[in-house]
């Protein structure tokens, strides 16, 4: 036991902390590459086929790694072939899809560019598509070690690719073209997880039923999750100039780097521990709340300490073309840190297979930004609405929270101390950034950014 945290459970952490290091800052160093060579507009316009893509993946999924990694026969043939099976048909639907909308798509959004890019990125869909499952076995097997490995090569692959494009097109089609040699090393490889596995075309109904059963609520929460995710770009997309939604693109991505380690540890350490720990919501929670309080209070730090540091980060890496990404960033962390909170508690429910929880409070969530964004896009402009999309947040954790206390999976008094601690870790690291001279004092900083959002 390590501060109450199982062995080889903080083993498991340590090597999901070590990948996730290591491909954020591969993904970093590409992202400050390519913003030197590419444009605002470019990151803007990939933003939205990115959104268009993972949506019409998200709104007919069927939790095909969710369904092997918490079904008991998750590990057999015919399970995950049947999985495959219905994972590879679903995408070549999409693909086609993909390719026939692509003019509607580019009249919705009023970018006739989409009608060039889309056809190509419905590829996209018959690469992932035919990749193997065997991903979802080794994360059922809580091998890490073994996934993580292959995230850092994939992560290296992709820096050569899009910026070996960027050299070439200097536009928007470098991304393009490096996604795609990213999708085609991904596919290749996902065979090599496991050395002699072969995929065949078959259907188990057992099997088809199991999936289905399992599926229809990761379905109707994959549908939610994906407009909860992706409203602001949607919206944004036909509110902003494609440069401006680049810039918020590259706040977003930032703001996200530290959520982004929280959510992995909880889905491939926290979920598959509790599916397969079989205990009730009592018992489980005395036995992870040590553990989770460990994992937030580093991550309360690390995102305060991130806060305070946010214009001058912003600052250092790119060029003045993207600094307004300072101002936006902080407004972001706030929604992220609560994002962080309910990230723990939406791994516990789904390892109870309590799917319907998680899909419930990304419904709280969309509706927020449903009404609140376009009002106060319309009212006091687009810091509000940046606002609002950090409120979001907010909304989805406490209606989680509600839905978590109905399973006696209380941990309020503890996100009340963590939510200090992230507060005072921001103005902490902010006035002393101050006494160093290095920054201005907290309170301009962050009464400044609050007051843009509120249109004063």
């Amino acid at each position: 036991m390590v501060l109450g945290v199982p062995k080889s459970m903080v083993v498991r952490l340590g090597w999901v902390a070590l990948t996730y290091g290591a491909v954020q800052f591969l993904r970093l160093l590409n992202n400050v590459i390519l913003t030197r060579l590419l444009e605002p507009s470019v990151f803007g316009l990939m933003s939205l086929v990115v959104a268009i893509r993972v949506g019409m993946e998200l709104v007919s999924d069927l939790g095909v790694t969710q369904n092997i990694v918490s079904n008991p026969r998750g590990h057999e043939p015919r399970f995950y072939d049947t999985a495959w099976t219905l994972h590879a048909s679903r995408n070549l639907v999409l693909a086609v899809l993909c390719f026939l909308l692509a003019g509607a798509f580019a009249d919705l959004f009023g970018h006739p560019e989409l009608a060039l890019i889309l056809p190509v990125a419905s590829l996209f869909f018959v690469l992932s598509g035919l990749g193997s499952t065997t991903g979802a076995v080794l994360h059922k097997q809580l091998r890490v070690a073994r996934l993580g490995a292959f995230e850092i090569g994939l992560a290296a692959v992709t820096i050569v690719a899009q910026v070996g494009a960027a050299l070439v097109f200097r536009n928007v089609w470098a991304i393009v073209v490096g996604m795609m040699i990213t999708s085609a090393v991904t596919l290749v490889t996902s065979y090599l997880f496991i050395p002699g596995t072969r995929h065949r075309f078959m259907v188990d109904p057992q099997s088809a039923r199991e999936l289905l059963h399992f599926g229809k609520w990761v379905f109707f929460s994959s549908i939610v999750y994906f407009f909860a995710m992706n409203f602001d770009r949607l919206y944004f997309a036909r509110q902003i100039t494609l440069a401006e939604l680049g810039i918020y693109g590259i706040a977003r991505n930032l703001a996200e780097v530290i959520s982004q380690l929280v959510t992995r540890a909880s889905g491939f350490v926290l979920y598959p521990t509790v599916a397969a720990a079989g205990l009730g919501p009592l018992q489980l929670r005395r036995k992870l709340l040590r553990g989770r309080r460990t994992l937030l209070l580093g991550a309360a730090v690390a995102l305060g300490t991130f806060m305070a540091l946010s214009d001058v980060i912003v600052g250092i890496l790119y060029d003045p073309r993207y600094h307004e990404a300072g101002a936006i960033l902080p407004i972001l962390c706030v929604g992220v840190w609560f994002g962080i909170l309910t990230a723990t508690n939406d791994s516990i429910l789904m390892g109870l297979s309590r799917p319907a929880y998680p899909a419930l409070s990304n419904a709280a969530k969309l509706l927020t930004y449903i009404i609140g964004a376009p009002l106060a896009f319309h009212f006091f402009g687009f810091m509000a609405a940046v606002a609002i999309i950090a409120a979001g947040e907010i909304v989805k954790y406490i209606v989680l929270w509600a839905l978590s206390h109905k399973e006696h999976l209380r941990f309020g008094r503890d996100d009340l101390v963590l939510t200090l601690a992230f507060a005072v870790s921001a103005l902490v690291m902010r006035e002393m950034l101050r006494l160093a001279g290095f920054t201005a004092a907290a309170h301009p900083v962050n009464f400044r950014a609050l007051a843009g959002a509120l249109g004063l």
